[in-house]
């Protein structure tokens, strides 16, 4: 059928109506899509819709309650609000970019699509604005009630230790009463300055709910006031109790100097007893300024310790009863701790010290090394150069290395001292000081003897470069005669007698530079018998300018034989001539 007349013709009619089927079916399968998804996006909208709309009744019904329990209630109910709000919130963010895909390809119902995405946004926005002024509410009012329930837990706390202060008032006519008063009143001390902190806190934040809720800022001042008129009873009740004691505040005083003393002294003694020792340089001197501070820190308790002992002995002198005897005992100990301070401080001192001094010899030691890992490789990597500008400039370089390797002498040999000297003062870490001094000794003797070795080594080379270079000037003199010596113009029979004296001359030349060979191979055996490992170059070098020279003589007799002989044969024809 292909051969057909119409077959061929009607082929494009057929693919142009296939073309024409399929994008009618794309549109369709679109338009079908557009539909599904416009239908999703409603069910959607609709859904946030209800859900927002059940949620706005709950918050406008809600009222802020007055009671702390209410408003916890309330709280919880809120927490659980905010998740379901954040899943809301990815369903409003899809519906949104399904109205988005729309808009770009589903041209009929662009208003429905922008009416339905801009109901939900609004409801949206507007809940989620009712929602965080709910809250804002319901923080201010939990924040007011936090404050009062504060309040009341303060006064209390105060009139609690009001009861305690006034419950001393049959201490304090012995001295077993005035012992056990001072330890209430220094436990009071401690309670007191906790509630002036709070006292504090209440103030600042009374002035931060008078200044957001200005109209309940008299309820706050009022608690506020009343807070402040128990804290001020409290601080008149201890005044008076102390002024209350009459010849007993005395005593009591140094009870409580005692008592802080003793803590400064157990807490200075936790501090010195310490026993880190410093890994890097940096903690070395933290640490040692910090002990330094702690020595400043005692020599200014040494007026305290002093006044506290004279009035200890003031107070138990002439006293048997068994308070003062216990009393005496405490006296007794504080000598001990502050004896035992001092030594402990020495101690540590040393051992910080002897650490910083470690700490200082292992960076010293650090660099002392890497200088002779540097001065290691480059004597393992020099190279003899192979003419004599390079062995002279190698020569001047090593000299120059060798005087750097002397200056850094100085430094090896101060590393070393102070490495003995903390081995000799015991240093905790003597073993490694030992092994990086002897470590550091016998790599410095090694390089030293390297370079002066190597020193040698380039000298010897820049005689021998200096004896082959004067070795191939007399080559080159040598090659240049021998061009001479082999000039063959000789044979041509015009002025014989000029060639021969010029060649007498030349002769004469070699004869008087032959020295210059001599002076080579003196040369060569000298620098044999004092270097044998150069021998074999030497005697290579000079084996090669005797034969030259030999052969250069040999070409200069033969030249003078045949001038000599031509000469002679002309002056023969000319003397034939003559004669005919």
């Amino acid at each position: 059928f292909a051969a057909e007349p119409g077959v061929a013709g009607r082929l494009p009619a057929l693919e142009r109506r296939y073309q024409e089927l399929a994008a009618r079916a794309e549109r369709r399968r679109q338009d079908l899509q557009d539909a599904l998804s416009l239908y999703t996006m409603r069910s959607e909208a609709d859904a946030c819709g209800l859900w927002v709309g059940e949620k706005e009744q709950w918050l406008h019904a809600m009222h802020v309650p007055d009671k702390l329990e209410d408003l916890e209630v309330v709280q919880q109910r809120f927490e659980t609000l905010e998740p379901e709000m954040n899943n809301l919130a990815s369903r409003v963010a899809a519906v949104n970019r399904i109205a988005d895909q729309l808009l770009a390809t589903d041209q009929r119902n662009q208003e429905s699509i922008r009416a339905t995405r801009e109901k939900l946004n609004v409801r949206w926005e507007r809940f989620r604005a009712l929602a965080d002024q709910k809250k804002e509410a319901l923080t201010s009012a939990l924040n007011i009630q936090n404050y009062h329930l504060e309040c009341n837990e303060t006064t209390s706390w105060m009139r609690e230790k009001t009861k305690v202060i006034e419950s001393t008032q049959g201490l304090g006519n012995d001295l077993a009463g005035v012992m056990a008063l001072q330890r209430k009143l220094s436990g009071m001390e401690r309670d007191l300055e906790a509630i002036q902190g709070k006292v504090r806190d209440l103030r600042a934040e009374a002035e931060k709910l008078a200044a957001e809720h200005p109209e309940q800022a008299p309820g706050i001042q009022d608690r506020l006031s009343a807070i402040e008129t128990v804290w001020e009873e409290l601080c008149r009740s201890l005044r008076r109790r102390e002024e209350s004691l009459g010849e007993a505040s005395k005593l009591q005083g140094f009870l409580r100097d005692l008592a802080a003393f003793q803590a400064w002294l157990s807490r200075t003694q936790t501090a010195v007893a310490s026993e880190d020792v410093p890994a890097t340089l940096a903690e070395a001197e933290r640490l040692l300024s910090q002990h330094e501070s702690i020595r400043k820190e005692i020599a200014h308790y040494g007026d305290d310790y002093r006044s506290t002992r004279a009035v200890g002995r003031e107070v138990t002198r002439g006293q048997t009863d068994a308070q003062h005897v216990f009393l005496h005992q405490r006296l007794e100990a504080l000598d001990t701790g502050w004896e035992e301070l001092g030594r402990m401080w020495e101690n540590r001192h040393q051992l910080l010290s002897q650490a910083f001094a470690f700490q200082l010899f292992l960076r010293d030691s650090k660099q002392v090394e890497g200088v002779l890992s540097t001065q290691e490789y480059a004597l393992s990597h020099t190279e003899m150069p192979s003419t004599l500008p390079g062995a002279e400039a190698s020569v001047k370089k090593h000299e120059d290395f060798m005087a750097t390797m002397e200056a850094n002498g100085e430094r090896v040999q101060g590393l070393v001292a102070t490495g003995r000297k903390l081995v000799a003062e015991g240093s905790l870490h003597a073993d490694k000081v030992q092994e990086t001094v002897d470590s550091v000794e016998s790599r410095h003797q090694r390089n030293r003897d390297m370079a002066q070795e190597l020193l040698g080594r380039l000298r010897d080379n820049w005689e021998l470069q200096r004896f082959l270079q004067d070795g191939q000037e007399l080559t080159l003199w040598i090659n240049e005669k021998m061009l001479t010596a082999q000039d063959v113009s000789y044979e041509e029979a015009r002025n014989l007698h000029t060639k021969w004296q010029k060649h007498q001359a030349f002769a004469a030349e070699l004869a008087a530079n032959k020295g210059w060979l001599e002076k080579m191979e003196k040369e060569g055996q000298q620098l044999q018998a004092a270097k044998p490992e150069l021998g074999p170059v030497a005697t290579e070098k000079l084996s090669a300018l005797r034969a030259l020279w030999e052969e250069l003589e040999s070409t200069t007799r033969t030249k003078a034989r045949r001038l000599f002989d031509a000469n002679r044969a002309e002056l023969c024809a000319q003397s034939c001539a003559a004669l005919r």
